[in-house]
């Protein structure tokens, strides 16, 4: 009998290529709309066959970069999107379609290069944190994360809230175009945030053993994050948010039932899709603006819904290599590699790929995203982008297997938490490394309590008396 896995790969890959077979000739939006439809039944079949083996199963690192891949690139092309038509042609539309779908199938396949049959034991996660510990850690999160935003409004916490209704990017945290060592600490506190839910989610599973004043804290604490996620117009960190808090809430959750799961990723689903949607249009002139002005401040249409416009700007990018610009090579592999390191150690670190997507598409003053499968094509074409896709695969299956040995609080925060890195790597592989930064901080957290345990444990026995 093929396993439930492996049935559910067949059918995600089996499926994408019908799709890609049946692609219309011509109108790149028809192109896309069929892809979307098609890879909708094609990844939702499979997710369909994965949840045989029972509902925490789909709370998997792989089928979150998948999920979250078809979102960035396909989601949006359910809706109206009648200008694409006149920015790209058929011909791109289909080989943006194509390199897509190669992205997909190097997940999809690349998941399957370890075992699940054998789960990874972190030696310091089987420690299960009571509920003050994790009380503290969350508060110590929240000022972390704050402490910066808070100092670059004089600790005033009523004008930290008016910044945050400003339009992007103009609060006096925000970062310039060169960071230095004030940003560091700004930088640092952000990735502390992607923790909170995390924490939130573990505490609100198990409500009965915190007092009421500690939930308290918690809820206003995640609401408050929330709401700095979706005041700040940045859709990718109010999802991932979102994501890590259902993810928590699920795996920790003692009766979690079928009923309560649909319940809550339903309302979860609404939720990003109404912050997509209002995001996007007040981004620009900030959330205290739009609710002044109207929609009509904005200046985006309201009858659809735009994601990043990810997919036309693969299309177009399979246009520009090689043609109109080489392909970079490694130099992506380097600049992700380096991307953590500080621009206040290393003042001379380079900004920006040689040759960037707008570089590339002759569209200066922008900024596109064009997801893990534009980036790795910029590096080397179709070739790439299995490759990438392959060893994102790989590393999700590995991570994986973290799941699998879920014994305590511990181990279910440093599981989730590498959601955030999933997450962020199918919108940038730019990013990947630096989104590994709040695992890897919660992971030397929880080295050092289970460190201080042991020792305590052992002081209480003491040495053996002689006979």
């Amino acid at each position: 009998m093929i396993p439930t896995t492996t049935a559910a790969s067949i059918v995600m890959i089996v499926g994408l290529a019908l799709t890609y077979l049946l692609l219309p000739d011509g109108g790149s939006v028809a192109i896309y709309r069929t892809a979307a439809i098609g890879a909708a039944l094609a990844i939702g079949g499979g997710v369909l066959l994965e949840a045989q083996r029972g509902l925490r199963s789909l709370v998997r690192t792989d089928l979150v970069m998948i999920v979250a891949l078809f979102g960035l690139t396909l989601v949006e092309f359910f809706f109206p999107q009648e200008a694409v038509d006149k920015s790209v042609s058929a011909l791109s539309a289909t080989h943006g379609v194509e390199a897509l779908f190669l992205g997909f199938s190097g997940l999809i396949i690349g998941r399957h290069f370890l075992s699940l049959r054998r789960p990874v034991v972190a030696s310091t996660m089987p420690i299960q944190w009571s509920t003050t510990t994790l009380f503290r850690l969350y508060v110590m999160l929240l000022f972390g994360g704050y402490f910066y935003m808070l100092w670059a409004v004089s600790f005033d916490p009523v004008e930290l809230i008016n910044q945050m209704l400003r339009p992007r990017f103009s609060q006096p945290w925000a970062r310039g175009r060169l960071g230095g060592w004030s940003e560091l600490v700004g930088e640092f506190g952000g990735l502390l945030l992607y923790l909170v839910p995390a924490i939130a989610g573990s505490i609100l599973a198990n409500p009965h053993r915190s007092t009421y004043l500690q939930k308290t804290v918690v809820v206003l604490g995640l609401l408050f994050t929330l709401f700095n996620g979706f005041s700040s117009g940045t859709r990718n960190v109010f999802c991932v948010y979102l994501a890590i808090f259902v993810a928590t809430y699920i795996l920790l959750k003692p009766d979690m039932s079928w009923r309560r799961v649909i319940v809550l990723s339903c309302m979860a689903a609404g939720i990003l899709y109404l912050s997509a949607y209002y995001m996007l249009q007040f981004r620009k002139v900030g959330l205290e603006g739009y609710i002044e002005r109207g929609a009509g401040a904005s200046g985006w249409r309201e009858e659809t819904l735009f994601v990043d416009n990810n997919l036309p700007v693969i299309s177009r990018l399979t246009d520009a290599f090689p043609d109109r610009a080489d392909y970079l090579g490694w130099e992506v592999v380097s600049f992700s590699i380096l991307h953590p390191v500080p621009r206040a150690l290393w003042p001379s670190k380079p900004e920006k790929l040689s040759v960037s997507a707008e570089d590339a598409l002759g569209l200066r003053g922008l900024t596109l995203s064009s997801t893990f499968v534009g980036e790795a094509y910029m590096m080397g074409g179709y070739p790439a982008i299995v490759l990438v896709g392959l060893v994102f695969g790989w590393l999700g299956g590995w991570w994986n297997r973290f799941g699998l040995d879920l014994r305590s609080n511990a181990s279910v925060i440093l599981y989730a938490s590498g959601f955030f890195a999933a997450l962020i790597s199918m919108r940038s592989v730019l990013w990947t490394t630096t989104a590994m930064l709040p695992t890897v901080a919660i992971w030397l957290y929880a080295r050092l309590r289970k460190r201080r345990v042991q020792s305590r444990q052992f002081q209480s026995i003491g040495p053996k008396p002689r006979p």
